[in-house]
């Protein structure tokens, strides 16, 4: 039986998305793009039907935080509210950027305000918590889709071209491409080979006590040392290497570029992944392995059929760790000639351009969290059915 019940992570987010309508810039207006900017608030920068639209979403939004509860059809409504808040937060902005532009001032640029960024945050918060909430799948999906698929069709028509992130991308569009190929390659590329190096290694930590404390000993250690260093450490070896023999050149092994970038992130990535595959099998129930001996199952049988099936759940869960990591560190590995969407944070960073920054930064956002949902997708379908809970 429904029960009315606060949200409160609904009602906190909600709180953030109002405090910042009233009290945070939802645009900033520069005269140039390396000017300081002025910032514009949501009643100077949209007309006021819009102003009403966005107002009243917010309300909605904390008026169901309070009395939703675990009620399917209110907290659909809820997050397709907070889905249609993200949507609009970016479509307004790219609206009013182009009531404001003119040819005098073609050089001028808008931006997204803290605002607007803050309200965007919010609704995601409450579309997070609301879908949490929803129990079929089919509708977690549909609320979920519903904002990235209306935000999709705004980008494409046009409807942002005049701020200033668009202006970047659109003025990069063949190296932004190129260089998002790259930091997907890069970062997939070393999850693929921390997870053939690291799977192995957990097995045999796991089989073997005394080399499993020198396993965990090495990757806790690269666990350590912060990316930057590490990607740095691996410079020296690799360049006198290909001093040394110049035929690794050709093949692309130098101090700086993919190959010390590669290394790092696959050393990084090994952690998550051992330790998953180490603890998956530590906590098999040895009674259902004991069933497989009086079977007559060797070792080996025991590993592929049933130890490895139990315990892929658990190791996917360290590559899903993994591979948002490794999407995360990639972004630094620009600093030695990688390439990959951290070229244009750094960039930005160089000329003061917080667009330029933006473009770098959201992409690896989306990135990781698109990586991270299609990866809790793969494990619930790999999660035999006899185990309940399944992974969240």
């Amino acid at each position: 039986m429904y029960q009315a019940k606060i949200d409160k992570v609904a009602c906190l987010g909600t709180s953030l998305g109002l405090a910042s309508f009233f009290f945070l810039s939802y645009l900033t207006y520069r005269p140039n793009r390396l000017s300081s900017g002025i910032g514009l608030s949501i009643w100077e920068a949209i007309p006021n039907v819009e102003t009403g639209v966005f107002l009243s979403l917010l309300v909605l939004m904390l008026v169901l935080s309070f009395i939703k509860g675990s009620h399917n059809g209110l907290n659909a409504l809820s997050g397709l509210a907070a889905g249609t808040v993200i949507v609009i937060t970016f479509w307004f902005a790219g609206e009013a950027a182009l009531s404001m532009t003119s040819p005098e001032n073609a050089i001028a640029r808008f931006s997204l305000g803290a605002g607007a960024w803050s309200i965007a945050v919010a609704a995601y918060i409450v579309l997070f918590a609301s879908i949490k909430q929803l129990e079929s799948r089919i509708l977690k999906l549909a609320v979920s889709a519903t904002g990235p698929i209306l935000l999709l069709f705004f980008i494409s028509n046009g409807s942002l071209n005049e701020l200033s992130i668009a202006k970047e991308l659109l003025s990069r569009k063949e190296r932004f491409v190129l260089e998002l190929y790259q930091h997907i390659s890069l970062a997939g590329l070393a999850v693929g080979l921390g997870t053939i190096l690291g799977v192995p290694l957990g097995i045999l930590a796991f089989r073997i006590k005394t080399a499993g404390k020198f396993v965990f000993f090495i990757a806790n250690t690269v666990q350590t040392v912060p990316s930057l260093a590490l990607f740095g450490l691996m410079i020296a070896p690799l360049a006198l290497l290909s001093e040394a023999f110049p035929l690794l050149r050709q093949f692309g092994i130098k101090g700086i570029g993919w190959t010390p970038a590669l290394i790092a992130l696959t050393l990084y990535s090994l952690l998550p992944i051992i330790r998953n595959a180490y603890t998956s099998l530590n906590i098999i129930d040895y009674s259902i392995i004991d069933a497989g001996l009086g079977m007559g199952m060797s070792r080996q049988q025991l590993l592929f059929k049933v130890e490895i099936p139990l315990a892929l759940p658990i190791i996917l869960s360290g590559i899903r760790t993994a591979t948002v990591q490794s999407i995360g560190n990639t972004t630094v590995a620009a600093l030695i000639g990688a390439g990959g969407l951290g070229i244009f944070v750094f960039q930005g960073l160089g000329q003061a351009a917080p667009d330029l920054i933006l473009l770098g930064a959201i992409p690896v956002i989306i990135l990781a969290l698109s990586a991270d949902l299609i990866m809790q997708g793969i494990i619930i379908m790999a999660t035999p059915k006899g185990i309940s809970g399944g992974q969240k």
